[in-house]
């Protein structure tokens, strides 16, 4: 389906063999009495201060280590991203290289360029392998047994569903995290930010599913009135004066809720006027060049201006004519999953 989704610690220095290397302090000199012995409670502090020091210092020597062996620029980091779809009978890809990540997906399905945004973001060397949702290879089934995307792969660990693996993303590369990893409150925030602005998820696959269903003008006329509302929900948790939903710098929910914009943003400037003119008026407020629109979404409007020039944003993502010609195959019956390749 197009639309499939439904959630460390920091290794201390080791030695020139690998093992860990964690020293105990002196014993205190014989016959020193009590005034050289520490108490338990100081001794507790300053071993948990130490242990914490070194696992800091372990942690940027792991970032360190990471970026100049697989860290790319996000322009570059995703690669294969318009490969052909694999389908039934296609062969499995080859094994991975160690620290060299696989990202299965669609080209157009929202749910994984989720995951996409936050590769890219991070510069994760990330091979894409897109997947033919109409006609799965058989071994995808053994890697996730629904058969949806994203699936990410890596040094032989699998996980899928786009909320559960851009979270587990940040656990595993915590020196880039999105989600801050300091701050419980601030990430309990977002998270709840994001359902909030799901209301739009609802509201562009109201219009999809109307259309593709074959629903009259009257009933996808309903959708659309739905879709505005849930856009003026969208309006009013949009911050007055910073440009993203997570503040002065894109976060979390910029980048889970982007692509549910960007798709209806094709929906209603490109697909839907040339699939139900007479439905041309009711969609006329969205435009291509202001979407959703300063008349009547200005925080919207700024938002999605700034969101789609960021550069992980722009790796992740398909032009609105290509989004729009698939979107069209796909209302069709016939999801032409290699447009434009």
């Amino acid at each position: 389906l197009l639309l499939s989704s439904s959630p460390h610690s920091c290794p201390p220095p080791l030695t020139a063999n690998g093992r860990l290397l964690l020293r105990s302090a002196p014993p205190p000199p014989s016959g020193s009495g009590s005034r050289h012995r520490q108490c338990p409670r100081a001794m507790l502090a300053s071993r948990a201060a130490a242990a914490s020091l070194l696992a800091r210092r372990a942690d940027k020597t792991l970032a360190s280590s990471f970026a100049s062996s697989a860290a790319m620029p996000s322009s570059s980091s995703l690669q294969g991203k318009d490969s052909p779809a694999l389908k039934n009978g296609d062969a499995e890809p080859a094994p991975l290289a160690a620290g060299v990540a696989r990202l299965f997906t669609m080209r157009f399905c929202p749910f994984a360029q989720r995951v996409a945004i936050y590769l890219a973001k991070k510069g994760i060397r990330t091979e894409i392998a897109n997947v033919n949702l109409m006609a799965k290879p058989e071994w995808y089934f053994a890697k996730n047994p629904k058969g949806t995307v994203p699936t990410f792969e890596l040094d032989g660990k699998v996980v899928f569903e786009s909320l559960i693996v851009t979270e587990y993303l940040d656990g595993v590369f915590p020196f880039s995290s999105i989600l801050p990893a300091d701050d419980p409150y601030t990430r309990a925030r977002q998270r709840i930010l994001v359902e909030q602005l799901s209301v739009i998820v609802g509201g562009y696959t109201g219009i999809f599913f109307a259309l593709k269903g074959g629903k009259t003008d009257a009933e996808i006329r309903d959708a659309i009135g739905k879709c505005i509302a849930a856009l003026d929900e969208c309006e009013k948790l949009a911050a007055n004066n910073a440009p993203f939903f997570a503040g002065a710098a894109p976060g979390f929910p910029d980048y889970m809720i982007f692509p549910f914009f960007d798709r209806l943003w094709a929906m209603v400037t490109g697909v839907l006027p040339a699939l139900r003119p007479a439905l041309a008026d009711d969609v006329k407020q969205f435009t291509v060049a202001d979407f959703p629109g300063s008349a009547g979404w200005p925080r919207l409007t700024r938002w999605f201006d700034a969101a789609q020039r960021l550069e992980e944003v722009e790796a992740s993502r398909q032009p609105h004519a290509t989004q729009v010609a698939f979107l069209k195959t796909y209302v069709a019956g016939a999801p032409d999953y290699d447009i434009d390749v």
